[in-house]
């Protein structure tokens, strides 16, 4: 039985994995065997070079201080709340319910194999003050990506 709980999480994630990867964010023109005048050739050239270079989504832009950085920590999803220790500091974050939370939350269920298991998860993000259920705002983690998931119980 815990071969084929094992299995159909694999499944699902290898399935949420294909999804991610399937999508393609390519803005390039496709080529075509349409024979063209050399100077209208060269503008389009340059019309799609600039296009490219003016994209808002350059994969090779600078990181600015507002770019999110990359963190490595304990992610544990438990009675809907998450958290996740950073292994730089060995503070314990909550995770707040925007950016990327629900993916990090189908992920950790995806992976899991017993309540409150604690994975070593690598996410683009940034720490910010949030209202919590109760009380006074706090720092919380404000995930925008999810990098990878290591099925360890520790920081390294």
């Amino acid at each position: 039985m815990t071969t084929v709980k094992h299995l159909l999480k694999v499944s699902l994630v290898a399935v949420a994995l294909s999804a991610l990867f399937a999508c393609s964010d390519d803005t390039a023109p496709k080529k075509t065997n349409q024979t063209q005048p050399q100077e209208t050739k060269t503008q389009q050239q340059t019309e799609d070079s600039q296009e490219i270079f003016n994209s808002p989504t350059d994969a090779q832009q600078p990181e600015t201080q507002d770019s999110p950085e990359i963190k490595k920590g304990l992610y544990v999803y438990y009675q809907d709340k998450a958290t996740f220790t950073d292994c730089s500091n060995n503070l314990s974050y909550p995770v707040a319910k925007e950016g990327n939370f629900y993916e990090l939350e189908a992920t950790y269920i995806a992976l899991k194999d017993q309540p409150q298991q604690k994975l070593l998860f690598e996410v683009k993000g940034d720490y910010a003050m949030r209202p919590p259920e109760q009380g006074d705002d706090v720092d919380m983690l404000i995930p925008t990506e999810l990098l990878g998931v290591v099925h360890k119980e520790n920081c390294p």
